[in-house]
């Protein structure tokens, strides 16, 4: 028994070891291998320069507060952000460990599940390519499916309190979260052994964590859903009154997605276990939360798609649906012994080489990309040519009409106030206030501006393979500043 166990805590060490070294390395190539800011990133530079209850984005403000208070600890930019990405994704995996204790039998099976990940791309190639709202909904699928779990086997108040906060977490960090939770307390609910705690008068506990922690942003939302709400509907774009044809034609592109998003995972483990899928298994409440989940969820499609031609999803919108559905797949092909030997090496085998075929075309990207004709904004040189230009003294506002530079000129000048488009940045800052620069680049509409017409400028240039990048640099008096600045309001 003493062996069983040394092996077995040698394998978790292992495990542990990996999934730190996947961590870091993913975090030392967003760190120093170039300091541009993905789009996603930018904004949050932008909109966590200052607290609200919400921004004017379709999303709620979790993410922007949480970068907000990183920024105050360790400086507005890249290290922050970075920092906080990959926090999330590490707390990501370890609650799917979690979870995955109440759902199989076998150590194995565990990893496996936690692994699966790595084979879905939205996880294993997009989330490192720009995700910020959606790392966040993805860490409060996992804590939430851990707190339910939890909570069918322990009756304490600390359990409905983490359940409130989960559920607080993930209706905070996107809108989407309700399509995951609303099908998931509906599971829970139809369960015996669920629905006993669901319905204790300590559910109470949980519903006073999950107004405390949502109920600001909820009044700001309702005060400003008609900013918010129609940005959403355009993006999923669902219609009433279309033919029957057509409605099963969307029904049929949304199902397509959905299993798209789990491929390659979906057709690896098809081949490995397809046949253990139709045997029967022995269940357990876990277990069943999960089918009950994916019955629910398929009713409630079915249903729709009676009325409604399903939303324009992306595949890489499939987060709350989708997320779980390697989970649910082990559980039900899970047996009395593990995946055979053999087996499961084809799986760490191909899951370590598609791991580190993305860690090798990240790093090309980043360093080559360019010369071998894939050009993207990783590769716009914005710091580096910020950094020809000498420093302007801290009393300069330093103006531009591009969101993207804006973001850069934010973190690599922290100490300047800082104007994009109408809005003043870093308004404390600006006084004693004595010169005003004018920014653009070669992707800025500013240069068509009467502003910068016939004004002297200075340009500096960077070239990456065939892509010459440019920023011009122009001063302007106080007397054509002032009308500037008046014009200028708080964000």
């Amino acid at each position: 028994m003493k062996t069983k166990l040394f092996n077995k805590s040698n394998i978790q060490k292992k495990y542990l070891v990996l999934a730190l070294t996947y961590i870091f390395t993913h975090l030392f190539i967003r760190l120093f291998l170039t300091p541009t800011l993905q789009v996603d990133d930018a904004e949050q530079i932008r909109f966590s320069q200052y607290l609200a209850l919400g921004y004017p984005i379709p999303q709620p403000p979790l993410y922007s507060w949480i970068s907000w208070g990183l920024f105050q600890l360790l400086g507005t930019g890249l290290l922050a952000l970075s920092l906080l990405k990959y926090s999330i994704i590490g707390l990501t995996f370890w609650t799917t460990w979690l979870s995955s204790g109440y759902l199989f039998h076998h150590l194995q099976s565990r990893y496996l599940a936690t692994l699966s990940f790595m084979l879905m791309p939205s996880f294993a190639w997009h989330m490192h390519q720009g995700f910020t709202h959606t790392i966040l909904l993805g860490l409060a699928i996992t804590t939430t499916l851990h707190a339910l779990l939890r909570l069918q086997q322990h009756q304490q108040t600390r359990d409905y309190l983490y359940l409130g906060i989960a559920l607080g977490i993930g209706i905070m960090a996107k809108y989407s979260f309700l399509l995951f939770m609303v099908p998931l307390l509906l599971a829970a609910l139809s369960i015996q052994k669920f629905r006993k705690k669901l319905l204790q008068h300590q559910i109470l506990f949980t519903l006073a964590a999950l107004l405390a922690i949502t109920t600001p942003h909820l009044y700001w939302l309702s005060q400003h859903y008609l900013e918010v709400f129609p940005v959403i509907n355009q993006k999923l774009q669902v219609t009433t009154g279309n033919p029957l044809l057509e409605r099963l034609q969307s029904l049929g592109y949304f199902v397509i997605s959905a299993l798209a998003f789990v491929t390659p995972w979906l057709l690896l483990f098809t081949l490995l276990t397809g046949k253990q899928l139709f045997i029967p298994s022995k269940t357990t409440p876990a277990k069943q939360l999960l089918s009950r989940f994916y019955l629910t969820l398929l009713a409630i499609v079915v249903l729709l798609s009676l009325f409604f031609t399903m939303p324009h999803f992306k595949v890489r919108w499939f987060h709350p649906l989708m997320m779980l559905f390697p989970l649910w797949w082990l559980a039900q092909v899970e047996g009395d012994t593990p995946l055979t030997a053999i087996k499961t090496r084809w799986v760490v085998g191909i899951t370590t080489g598609l791991t580190l075929l993305i860690i090798f075309i990240r790093i090309v990207q980043v360093t080559s990309g360019p010369e071998l004709g894939h050009y993207s904004r990783l590769n716009r040189p914005i710091i580096e040519t910020l950094k020809q230009h000498p420093t302007p003294p801290t009393t300069t506002l330093l103006i531009t009409q591009d969101d993207f530079l804006g973001a850069h000129l934010l973190a690599h000048y922290p100490k300047h106030a800082v104007a994009i488009e109408r809005t003043l940045y870093n308004r404390s800052l600006i006084f004693p206030f004595q010169s005003c620069l004018l920014l653009y680049d070669n992707d800025d509409s500013f240069s068509s501006s009467e502003l910068i017409k016939d004004r002297e400028r200075k340009r500096y240039i960077n070239k990456r393979g065939e892509v010459q990048y440019s920023l011009d640099v122009a001063e302007i008096s106080n007397a054509e500043c002032l009308p500037i600045i008046n014009n200028l309001h708080k964000p």
